[in-house]
């Protein structure tokens, strides 16, 4: 770990991905949802991200919104180095990478940046030091927008509290024999399950202990999520009353489920919630509730509520369009291990006017055959079909739009090979996000992108020899496959599954 980290992890880089809920358009309909009014995004805006890593969310935002300002800051010269070099090969001139810590963001030399109306920070406040967190407030009074929105994500307590002497004794056991962050993470967590089985691991700690072997991260992730010197929880009350010093106000939770109560309390539970005064502490008891790990929250600076009414128009005007295949049985897990149904009878006729085309709100919660005076209205459907991921918002995009994201999807072709290996992020102009594909799914959607006829067991023939050429073994519903025979049935039955599946969404959202 180098000296100019202050306490971070810096010899290795994080890894690549892009997060929904950094999307301008999806913080304000999550805040929208929570009752509250957003700043004006569906022409200029200007957006900031705090620890933008390797640029990957900047890079496709600003491939999807050229009318917008994007600044991207992170103190690792490596990850902005690359951020620059893909944007400087996707030809993406809205978007400015800076180097810099988060206390430097105040100097005189920033002065030239503008206000923004968008802030966001994925995977930062938990993992720096206070002296940071307190910049960042700075920051956030010096350059957000009255009515501008905070997106910040991090790690919740109390459902770490059985982690927390875990990830102390990773980072001294990855101290006491130095090594690159990553082969020090994977040793310690490796010499932590030794330590398990040996019942060194008092039996309490034992299911958080498991986290570690079932989490399915690569080195590198848990290396900057475990490693770092001031890895630190903390409880929502406190990173809201720290939030309000830069005069923000919790609007919503970026998952949005999260956000109906009747979905994540008992009725008992949410009646003696409801008892206490202090909205942070609400907040901060649904949390002990649902075993919520990571928080993922829209703050607003200036709370302004809207009417219910105001709140209905404007989520009825939304247009949604399916991002996966519809379910038979759309339910709902509760932690209480029970399942929610919403009304059959709506949400089938929506999912089959979706199946055809995209659609407003308005339009489905008045298709015809509807029963009379079901109760589903804006606020519901829009909440479960985009919080569940079925659909997303539809957007119908400019040629610059169509422009910026084939530059920037061209980038994976750069590097085929590592691609194809490791899956990539497609910008998808109708949706306005970009959209994570795994190595198998990135597989399939090159063979289509290029116009050949995908046909299953070539596809997996050709997945499973490059997963024995680095010496592993394809995974097919969570389960490692070993066996030849075994191995080709399995990989050419889901790859025949997602041709029937999702390449006719893919089709539907323009990626192909």
């Amino acid at each position: 770990m180098s000296l100019w980290g202050s306490g971070y992890v810096t010899d290795i880089e994080y890894s690549d991905g892009f997060y929904r809920e950094q999307v301008p358009e999806y913080m304000a309909l999550a805040a929208t949802l929570g009752g509250f009014e957003t700043p004006p995004l569906s022409g200029p805006f200007t957006y900031c991200e705090l620890g933008c890593g390797r640029g990957r969310t900047s890079l496709v935002l600003a491939a999807l919104n050229p009318q917008a300002e994007f600044h991207a800051v992170d103190f690792n010269p490596a990850h902005i180095a690359h951020a620059r070099e893909q944007a400087r090969l996707a030809a993406l001139s809205n978007v400015t990478f800076h180097e810099c810590s988060f206390d430097e963001l105040t100097d005189p030399r920033f002065a030239s940046l503008p206000m923004f109306d968008v802030v966001t920070m994925h995977g930062v406040w938990t993992w720096i030091a206070p002296e940071l967190q307190s910049a960042i407030l700075a920051f956030l009074n010096a350059r957000l927008q009255p009515g501008g929105l905070v997106y910040v994500s991090y790690n919740a307590m109390p459902a770490w509290q059985e982690m927390a002497p875990l990830q102390r004794l990773i980072k001294e056991l990855a101290a006491a024999a130095p090594q690159r962050s990553d082969i020090a993470v994977a040793r310690a967590i490796e010499q932590i399950e030794r330590f398990g089985e040996a019942n060194i691991i008092p039996e309490r700690f034992r299911g958080a202990a498991k986290r570690f072997k079932d989490g399915g991260k690569i080195p590198s992730y848990l290396a900057h999520e475990y490693l770092n010197e001031h890895w630190q929880p903390a409880y929502f009350a406190d990173v809201a009353r720290a939030l309000a010093r830069a005069k923000l106000n919790f609007a919503a939770g970026s998952d949005l489920l999260k956000n109906f109560h009747n979905l994540v309390l008992a009725e008992r539970q949410r009646a003696l919630i409801a008892e206490v005064a202090s909205p942070e502490l609400r907040e901060t008891l649904k949390d002990f509730c649902t075993d919520n790990w990571f928080r993922q929250d829209v703050f607003v600076r200036g709370a302004r509520r809207m009417s219910e009414t105001h709140r209905a128009l404007l989520l009825a005007a939304h247009k949604l369009t399916l991002m996966r295949s519809a379910p038979e049985a759309f339910e709902i897990s509760k932690p209480d291990g029970t399942r929610w149904r919403p009304d059959p009878a709506v949400y089938q006729a929506v999912f089959k006017a979706l199946g055809q085309r995209p659609h407003t709100v308005e339009e489905l919660l008045t298709l015809p055959g509807l029963p009379s005076g079901h109760l589903v209205g804006p606020v519901e459907l829009v909440g479960m079909l985009v919080g569940t991921g079925v659909a997303g918002l539809y957007h119908d995009p400019s040629q610059a739009v169509i422009a910026g994201a084939d530059r920037f999807n061209a980038l994976a072709d750069l590097e085929p090979e590592t691609a194809l290996d490791h899956g990539a992020v497609i910008a998808v102009p109708k949706a306005g996000i970009g959209i994570a594909l795994s190595a198998p799914n990135y597989a399939l959607y090159r063979c289509v992108k290029r116009g050949d006829t995908p046909v299953a067991g070539d596809l997996a023939a050709s997945f499973i020899n490059r997963c024995r050429d680095r010496g592993a073994h394809p995974i097919v519903d969570d389960k490692v496959i070993e066996d030849a025979a075994e191995a080709l049935t399995a990989v050419t039955r889901d790859f025949g599954q997602k041709i029937e599946r999702i390449v006719p969404i893919w089709r539907t959202l323009g990626m192909l």
